[in-house]
């Protein structure tokens, strides 16, 4: 490490100091000087600061590349399935099939939703939804009934995303809107390592690539503010947030987990696969 560096560590060693020892009003005051975000708790409020300052050296001694923290993702695809469920039933028996597809895109230079898939499913061994399914996802038998099935609806959000990878000449898109590099994101392990699992087993079709890894949002979150693991609403709550809309509705919940991700993103991190599919075990299971 250079002399350079060096300085610039300790420099920044204390800066972090300071911020821990002020008060949450101090804190608010100086990142509204700055024009960032006042909201959350004291956790989020410091980190969101510290994070200021180390963008300050960052931008102020690009020679040094301790500082820089480079996204490899130009985009995040936010996905929170609803699927079939009975109060009554075991949850270690019951055969949960998807009902509904909803993926949210935020772009990593903007921190902004830029687009969104959403579909709903027809499941393909339990078509009628339980009462209690039906109550908690709000998702109705009619809706259930006009759907298509898994395959044909995963189909559709494939060409979604490929569309967006390799625009046509004619297409309008601006340049934040072309995929380069994505990364799923989900609200903990499930959506993938059960869902999405079971489903390419009922239909018989191959665990997709794209979604071998992906990142856990809750693991991350509670990584990066140095907060306790917490839910949706947990995170929301940390942030000074409140949740838009209906919880164990698909498309509600995905938003939200996106404006999670886009607060997170604009706080300076960076969202990267943290867990991975065991493939080979979808299909013994």
């Amino acid at each position: 490490m250079s002399d350079e560096e060096s300085k610039l560590i300790s420099r920044l060693t204390k800066e972090y100091g300071r911020i821990h020892s002020i008060s949450t009003r101090q804190l608010k005051e100086e990142l509204s000087s700055f024009g960032l975000d006042t909201r959350g708790t004291v956790l989020v409020l410091q980190k969101r600061l510290k994070e200021h300052y180390r963008r300050v050296q960052s931008s102020t001694h690009p020679q040094i590349a301790i500082w820089h923290r480079k996204n490899p993702h130009s985009h995040y695809a936010i996905i929170d399935f609803e699927a079939t469920c009975d109060e009554n039933l075991p949850e270690t028996d019951f055969m949960h099939e998807i009902i509904e597809v909803p993926v949210v895109l935020v772009s990593t230079a903007t921190a902004e939703i830029i687009d969104i898939f959403h579909e709903y499913v027809k499941p393909k061994m339990c078509p009628v939804l339980s009462p209690f399914c039906k109550k908690l996802t709000g998702i109705n038998q009619t809706v259930i009934n006009q759907s298509r099935s898994f395959v044909e609806v995963w189909k559709d959000l494939e060409k979604w995303i490929e569309d967006k990878r390799a625009p046509s000449e004619t297409d309008t898109n601006n340049e934040n809107e072309v995929i380069k590099s994505l990364c799923f994101v989900t609200d903990g392990p499930w959506d993938f390592k059960k869902f999405l699992a079971k489903e390419c087993r009922y239909n018989n079709m191959d665990f997709p690539s794209m979604c071998v890894q992906f990142c856990n949002l809750r693991r991350r979150f509670c990584n990066y503010y140095g907060v306790k693991r917490v839910n949706i609403e947990g995170m929301l709550k940390n942030l000074g947030q409140e949740f838009d809309g209906t919880p164990h509705s698909g498309i509600s919940d995905s938003r939200n987990i996106a404006n999670i991700v886009c607060t997170m993103v604009r706080d300076g991190a960076v969202l990267d696969n943290n867990e991975v599919v065991d493939v080979s075990s979808i299909y013994t299971a």
